[in-house]
């Protein structure tokens, strides 16, 4: 089993950082359990960015449900893979026109299992022929089987099937940092892995909202003896941390401002051996660029003139970033542009 395999979520209680999403699954199960029936299970649908936890929501939602026999009736694949017109008509169609074997237990009581569950993951990747045959067997086979479909882009899967599922409209948003260190606290806890605190909190920053990407960077820190710190963390990631973009955009604006051209030179030297020193450590200009734009627009207290001042030229930066032959000289060009 993947390290990071050994961490997921068991059941729906233990799923973190979708708050809007999950009260609403527990409550299907709860009704599920309370009435001995399908209880009018829908289909779903989870969309969001990758490392959020659709698919641990998914597997959540079926052991919360089912128990330990929760895949007895379940069906998953993979639609990078499977995404062809007849992969759906063979493998879907004849596994949800199976019959329905297996039994869980609920306030004391054995009963059997309602329904198949077919888990459809990276359904964005189907061909329109395919989510046409798909929006059919759904509609055929809805009595005895359950869809559960999980996408990146939602707008890439066809409308009749998106208004045939659950939470369409619903996102899973990337996990706050703050809860993301817990979980990863919970992790170091549990192995008695040496971390600092700060390099926890930075892991949890780098990961942008994915726990799969944080956990597979603790991993990766942890493996050698001794305590692993934020320069380890540093080592091992190529992002531009808002500490970081901040110094980095202190500077700029600490430039545009020097009342001597020695004190303006002096500034964006050091501006151009942090920009290099990002540029050694793998990050590409573009890159650098994009983090900029993120932190601009993520940043409620920055001032509204040093957002206007880098979202004022931040696209043509990115352009000629993309066309460059020396994409960090457009960095350090952008940043000398920043002025107020």
């Amino acid at each position: 089993m993947l390290w990071q395999e050994r961490y997921r979520p068991q059941t729906l209680d233990e799923v973190v950082g979708q708050d809007h999403i999950v009260p609403r699954l527990q409550y299907m199960v709860d009704e599920l359990h309370r009435t001995g029936a399908d209880a009018g299970i829908p289909h779903l649908l989870f969309a969001g960015p990758p490392g959020t936890g659709k698919t641990t929501c998914a597997v959540a939602f079926m052991k919360s449900a089912f128990g330990d026999d929760w895949n007895a009736n379940w069906l998953e694949l993979n639609a990078s893979d499977a995404r062809s017109i007849n992969d759906i008509r063979g493998q879907v169609k004849d596994f949800a026109r199976r019959g329905v074997i297996g039994t869980y237990k609920a306030n004391g009581e054995i009963r059997p299992i309602p329904f198949n569950v077919v888990f459809l993951d990276e359904a964005d990747n189907l061909t329109p022929d395919a989510q046409s045959s798909l929006r059919r067997i759904i509609e055929q086979f809805s009595k005895q089987t359950r869809f559960i479909i999980s996408c990146n882009y939602p707008h890439k899967i066809i409308e009749p099937v998106r208004d045939r599922c659950a939470f369409a409209d619903s996102r899973f948003r990337p996990i706050p940092s703050s809860q993301c260190s817990t979980a990863l606290r919970s992790i170091i806890s549990d192995n008695g892995l040496q971390i600092t605190d700060p390099a926890v909190e930075l892991i949890a920053e780098s990961c942008k909202g994915s726990m799969r990407k944080a956990v597979n960077l603790l991993f990766s820190v942890t493996r050698v003896p001794g305590l692993a710190n934020e320069e380890d963390v540093l080592d091992l990631t190529n992002t531009l941390t808002p500490k970081r973009r901040k110094q980095l955009l202190n500077l700029a604006v600490k430039a545009s401002r020097a009342k001597s051209a020695d004190d303006y030179k002096e500034a964006h030297r050091r501006i151009d051996r942090f920009v290099e020193d990002l540029a050694q450590r793998g990050m590409h200009g573009g890159e650098i660029l994009h983090e900029f734009y993120l932190g601009v627009e993520a940043d409620p207290n920055m001032p509204p003139k040093v957002q206007r001042a880098v979202l004022g030229s931040i696209g043509q930066a990115l352009y000629y970033a993309s066309v460059s032959q020396d994409d960090i000289l457009q960095v350090k060009t952008f940043l000398r542009g920043v002025t107020l």
